[in-house]
């Protein structure tokens, strides 16, 4: 059994958490490209928990935040199952997060929509309500040189958010196109401003 399959296994099927789809599974090759072990990492809107699970087999210490704590249980009760030591928080985006970390990975709702009727893939106007919130205090939970991984759709105006966010980079780091739109993830650090 592959270490995802392992993971999938434990997870199980909740009707509360998001379901792995595409965009997970990019998030996860985005996963391949970084070092993970011994990293303090925030899996952020955690939803099913696998990408915070995979960072957590691979030697990393994580905590998981989400605003549902259904969400939160299931992740628990996924990582005692694969035998790894976890840290859980119910926050709304980083509203309940008081400390700073090496990686932060958020897969946020970014379909667009009128009002936020299902908050796992619902992201207001633009898709962007949950992106916006996110890159706004993204600099105050970062370390010095940490970085955050965050998934966007072409549906959400990626080239628009360099323009909006000055003081942060942007860089992707996989893509994938689908019949609808494009789904990047993006590696997003802190620019130093004093250089």
């Amino acid at each position: 059994m592959s270490e995802i399959q392992e993971i999938l296994s434990a997870v199980g099927s909740s009707r509360q958490a998001y379901a792995p789809s595409d965009d997970t599974f990019l998030m996860v090759d985005a996963l391949s490209k970084i070092l993970l072990r011994d990293k303090e990492i925030l899996d952020l809107g955690t939803g099913s928990g696998i990408l915070g699970l995979l960072c957590a087999r691979r030697g990393a210490h994580v905590t998981f935040a989400d605003i549902d704590n259904s969400v939160l249980r299931n992740v628990t009760r996924a990582s005692r199952k694969l035998n790894l030591t976890i840290d859980s928080i119910r926050s709304d985006v980083f509203s309940k997060i008081r400390k700073r970390f090496d990686v932060i990975l958020f897969n946020p709702p970014y379909l667009p929509s009128k009002k936020i009727n299902d908050p796992a893939v619902d992201g207001g106007k633009r898709g962007r309500e949950f992106i916006d919130r996110f890159l706004g205090d993204l600099p105050l939970h970062l370390k010095h040189s940490g970085v955050a991984l965050l998934l966007v759709s072409s549906f959400n105006d990626p080239s628009g958010l360099v323009d909006r966010y000055h003081e942060l980079s942007f860089s992707a780091v996989v893509s994938r196109r689908l019949f609808f739109e494009e789904l990047q993830v993006l590696l997003c650090k802190v620019r130093d401003l004093s250089a």
